[in-house]
């Protein structure tokens, strides 16, 4: 009866065994795997990233827009894209100014974005001051 060794390689015999080949394709299945997961947060990140740097230029127009405006003060609600915004002004202080009946006023002038992201709200706020002069009243 002729008997076979299955481990042993004949001698001269060139390749890889079934089972060389098994382990080296799960190594590379298992290293395909976390490169894709690795890639996949750095895509959800750069997401989240140019989100963020939307806001904030979508935050500095409002500022731009309300600080050159004459408001005095209150609450203001508004869309901007994708962002809902609130813009409140809110006068700080009260100063003299010159001698006329002019006064020099500080408001603090607030804007929160607001907007959804994979689901979840996100929010951003931001504060500036703002000083005008105006008439005494």
């Amino acid at each position: 009866m002729n008997r076979r060794n299955f481990g042993a390689r004949k001698e001269g015999a060139e390749g890889f065994s079934l089972l060389e080949v098994l382990v080296a394709t799960a190594l590379m299945g298992l290293v395909l795997f976390a490169v894709i997961q690795v890639l996949a947060s750095a895509l959800r990140a750069q997401e989240a990233s140019r989100t963020n740097t939307q806001a904030v230029l979508a935050a500095q127009k409002i500022l731009e827009e309300f600080g050159d405006k004459d408001v005095a003060r209150g609450v203001f609600n508004g869309k901007d894209g994708k962002f809902a915004y609130q813009v409140s002004l809110e006068p700080q202080f009260q100063a003299p100014y010159g001698p006329q009946d002019k006064q020099l006023v500080c408001s603090l002038l607030r804007v929160t974005l607001s907007w959804e992201e994979r689901g979840k709200i996100k929010s951003v706020e931001f504060y500036t001051l703002r000083t005008t002069v105006q008439k005494k009243s």
